[in-house]
């Protein structure tokens, strides 16, 4: 099997992930504990894109705003239709981050990091550093956050405790 169809053939994971994301940010005030030391609040930003399972047939539901509650999506999700696309804002501390995450590889469509505070005359090189710290700073929450989402994905816990408590958010 090549890279490409092995990847498109686990794109459910990605899907999972990016409804998990919203689902834990929605039932636990946004509140996610990365580790034992740090909590991030995490937010479905104003743009979310679900996707109809079946490929032959593809249908998209784009919605946009700032409806915290994301009726339509969430009329989508019980519908069938996957997570495809989703942006969000986390906050770490005072700092924000805005990002759109895809399904197939969880790339990062966009990504807003904190307002820099160095000039940019005096400290050129600052500046590049300061940026591409705060890139991986979003890289690194959202790796924990998909391992975390792996772990709880290949243990019992998932068909026991999790799976059900996400199906019971869907249809409310």
């Amino acid at each position: 099997m090549d890279i490409l169809n092995l990847i498109h053939n686990k794109k459910f994971f990605g899907r999972e992930f990016l409804t998990w994301l919203w689902f834990k940010s929605d039932s636990k005030s946004g509140m996610i504990a990365l580790d034992e030391t740090q909590t991030v609040e995490i937010w479905v930003d104003n743009k979310i894109i679900l996707e109809s399972a079946d490929e032959e047939t593809l249908e998209k539901v784009i919605c946009q705003g700032d409806s915290s509650e994301m009726l339509e999506a969430r009329q989508a999700l019980k519908q069938g239709k996957k997570v495809s696309q989703a942006s969000f804002r986390v906050y770490i501390k005072d700092d924000e981050w805005r990002f759109t995450l895809d399904d197939c590889r969880l790339n990062f469509r966009t990504c807003k990091t904190p307002k820099i505070m160095l000039d940019k005359k005096e400290d050129p090189e600052g500046l590049f550093y300061e940026k591409t710290f705060l890139l991986q700073e979003a890289v690194r929450v959202v790796e924990q956050l998909f391992i975390q989402f792996i772990k709880i994905r290949i243990s019992p816990q998932w068909a026991k405790n999790e799976l059900p408590a996400l199906q019971k958010w869907v249809q409310n």
